[in-house]
């Protein structure tokens, strides 16, 4: 599975990233980033349990903040256990895996990563409001913390089971419908603040984080096509122009 990245947010503990490389080597996935790794880069603790998937400590990337991490990718799921009050699009695991569009997520040029936060508080909201997508893992509700490597390997499972059971339909209008990366989202982002900032539309620098915040969410859940943001991109280049002169 070239196209899918697990993506580690702040793990703590080296043995856990060398747990999530054994796993993923079992499940045939080949490509592990890591965010700000509490211990640095290279871990020697690592080894202690990698098991032999060398290969995907090799050629592990590592990264300062998510969106670096994230904005080549068109797709992003993000893994939590707690209920968040974000209006994020949000599935168990099982449900998630069997609604995926199979053509979009088989295409080799359609990279999609899963975010798994660190081992004591998980993700944070603002790592959260990047994805399209949250997953849950069904567990004891009493107790429904799991270590990283297993949440890892329970989301790797299912998705393994989906790339082996594939059956592509390529005359899909969703084949020919190219998706946009996280960067292309995060420059219509920074775009509209940029333009509603210079209109005077925000009041306060807590109500500007407020709103943007709100409208990642909406667009992410969106998922809109590269197209669309280039559409969208264009209406607000003329509505500002528009304003500019009047």
């Amino acid at each position: 599975m070239n196209n899918v990245f697990i993506i580690l947010v702040k793990p703590q503990l080296g043995r856990n990233i060398g747990s999530v490389a054994r796993v993923m080597k079992n499940l045939n996935f080949k490509n592990l980033r890591i965010v700000n790794p509490r211990d640095g880069w290279p871990n020697e603790d690592v080894m202690s349990t990698v098991a032999g998937a060398y290969d995907i400590i090799k050629n592990t990337k590592i990264y300062d903040t998510v969106s670096e991490a994230c904005n080549d990718l068109n797709y992003l799921f993000a893994s939590s256990a707690r209920k968040r009050d974000l209006n994020i699009k949000t599935l168990n695991l099982v449900k998630t895996v069997s609604s995926l569009n199979k053509t979009n997520f088989s295409r080799n040029d359609f990279k999609f990563g899963i975010l798994f936060g660190c081992e004591s508080s998980g993700l944070s909201n603002k790592d959260l409001i990047t994805a399209n997508q949250l997953i849950y893992i069904p567990s004891n509700s009493e107790f429904s913390s799991l270590n990283i490597s297993h949440a890892v390997s329970l989301i790797c499972w299912e998705f393994f089971k989906f790339f082996n059971n594939l059956s592509l339909d390529y005359n899909s209008k969703f084949f020919q419908n190219e998706t946009p990366t996280i960067k292309d989202m995060d420059f219509f982002y920074n775009n509209l603040s940029k333009k509603l900032n210079d209109s005077g539309f925000f009041h306060s620098d807590l109500m500007k984080k407020s709103i943007m915040e709100n409208i990642k969410v909406l667009f992410n859940r969106a998922e809109l096509s590269s197209q669309e943001i280039k559409t969208l991109n264009g209406m607000i280049k003329s509505l500002y122009e528009y304003n500019k002169q009047a």
